[in-house]
Parts: structure tokens; C-alpha cells; sequence
């Protein structure tokens, strides 16, 4: 595992991707994050910089719907792994999310701890899923 991944936060809410970050840099004091508030954002940095370690992806961007951002970002860097955050909290959805190929799960109203565990599980090559 890279001691400092390359890692991209996609979340339109900016308090999110703040915090989300600060769990990131907290784990990984040497990460580097780049962050986008769009799919479209996302995509464009996907193409435009070095494939990242790590994506973490918001289930409900403005303007995508299900699991199309997912798509979209796995179509673009299919080497990259791709974690959803959401609110939701639905099994079918979470199970839904894994058979399209997303690496973990997080909800956002996880503790701390459990988004640190996950990041690092994923960079380790493994999938997530919430223990619930």
C-alpha cells in the first residue's frame, strides 16, 4: 500500500469534503487529495491528472441518478477503486453498488474510525462493507 495515496474526494457539499480530508490526511499523513464538486469536475481530473489510489464518490451528486456516477468514473480510470459515501443506508442499494463494481461503502453517518478502517482496507486491495 502507497504510505501516501493519491486520492480523490467527489462531494458537492464542501463541509463534507473538508472533513472527509481531514479523516484522510489523519490516516494518511502524506495523502494527495484533489477534490471535485461535479461529476463533470470529477471526470475532467480523472483524465487530466494521475490515475488515483483511491475514489471517493457521493452517491447524490447534483444531476446523477443511482449509480450512473459510478459508471461514469469506472469507465473513465477502470483501474482506479471507487468508494461510495452516502446517506443511504439501504442493503439493496450498498449490494447494488458493490455488483457495479464500487470497492466499499460508506455511510456518512459512520463513526470516524470506521471511514479510517475502510480507506485503509480498500488501499489494501479489499472490499468494504459496512458491518451493519
Amino acid at each position: 500500500m502507497n504510505p501516501s495515496p493519491n486520492i480523490l474526494i467527489v462531494d458537492d457539499h464542501p463541509l463534507f469534503r473538508e472533513a472527509m480530508a481531514l479523516v484522510v490526511t489523519t490516516e494518511f499523513p502524506g495523502a494527495q487529495l484533489r477534490e471535485a464538486s461535479t461529476l463533470p469536475a470529477a471526470v475532467e481530473c480523472l483524465t487530466g491528472g494521475p490515475v488515483p489510489d483511491l475514489v471517493l464518490l457521493d452517491l447524490n451528486l447534483p444531476g446523477v441518478h443511482g449509480l450512473e456516477g459510478l459508471a461514469q468514473v469506472s469507465a473513465v480510470t477502470p483501474e482506479a477503486p471507487v468508494v461510495i459515501i452516502s446517506a443511504e443506508e439501504d442493503k439493496q442499494l450498498i449490494l447494488q453498488a458493490i455488483n457495479a463494481g464500487a470497492m466499499g461503502f460508506i455511510t456518512k453517518s459512520a463513526p470516524r474510525e470506521r471511514m479510517r478502517q475502510a480507506l485503509r482496507q480498500v488501499l489494501e486491495g479489499n472490499i468494504y462493507l459496512p458491518p451493519e
